[in-house]
């Protein structure tokens, strides 16, 4: 049997194809409620990404990124699958469940604080905007800082170059930023409780590895904290350590 040629390729693998990348455009990359496609995907990747920048080895890490994996799976499961948050706020402003179902409408700050008002659409945009940028920045910043932070340990140093001449966890202040975005552009009454309890567990651990760099390099590491911010430059000093830097200057 000869099969026809189109464009040098045989007819039924390309409509194969075709029917093939249809599928995957409506059914699996589709932005939707009850997408559990999307679902799955965006909690694997930002599964791989977390652990990536936050690099647990202990157990207290593993424990503190198992909380970060369970925040991300809570949002993107109101996100793409069952927006519980918007049916509890349509409900409350009075709004039918089709209004929920929007998907748009799960950007709900705007909706929250300004229900009626004419530019309600361009409020919710700019909200998406600006949260995507904070997740955006937050993702840049804790890549770059898990690079620096990778190339010192693969020197023997101690991280005081590039970001870290600023701040001593910019991995953590990416994490952060990351969260600040999500829930501003999908705010989710989970994501919102539980936001709190993530950022004090990731400050102890920063206070539990600002401990263990004092004890591997001694004053060395309390006159660099003299000098940076723990999560922001110029905040979170440790004014303890000037004493020593001036005895060692």
């Amino acid at each position: 049997m000869v099969i026809r040629q189109v464009d040098g390729c045989p007819t039924k693998i390309k409509n194969g194809h075709l029917a093939m990348m249809e599928y995957f455009r409506q059914n699996i990359l589709q932005v939707s409620y009850y997408n559990w496609w999307m679902v799955g995907i965006y909690i694997v990747l930002l599964t791989i990404f977390l652990f990536g920048i936050l690099q647990p080895r202990k157990k207290t890490e593993w424990k503190s990124a198992g909380v970060a994996q369970a925040w991300v799976i809570a949002l993107y499961a109101e996100m793409y699958g069952v927006p519980l948050t918007a049916y509890w706020v349509m409900g409350w402003l009075g709004r039918s469940q089709a209004d929920a179902e929007i998907h748009y409408n799960g950007h709900l700050w705007p909706l929250i604080f300004a229900p009626d008002w004419e530019y309600l659409e361009l409020a919710q945009f700019w909200f998406t905007v600006i949260g995507q940028f904070f997740v955006l920045s937050g993702a840049i910043l804790a890549i770059v800082g898990w690079r620096q932070l990778y190339q010192a340990v693969k020197e023997n140093r101690m991280a005081d170059r590039g970001l870290y001449r600023f701040i001593r966890h910019p991995q953590y202040t990416g994490f952060f930023l990351f969260l600040l975005g999500s829930v501003i552009n999908w705010p989710t009454a989970i994501t919102l409780l539980t936001l709190p309890i993530l950022c004090w567990v990731y400050w102890r651990l920063a206070q539990m590895e600002e401990n263990d760099s004092l004890q591997i390099f001694g004053d060395k590491y309390r006159i660099y904290m003299a000098k940076t911010g723990r999560f922001l430059p110029g905040i979170s000093r440790v004014p303890s350590a000037v004493a020593i830097e001036d005895e060692t200057s």
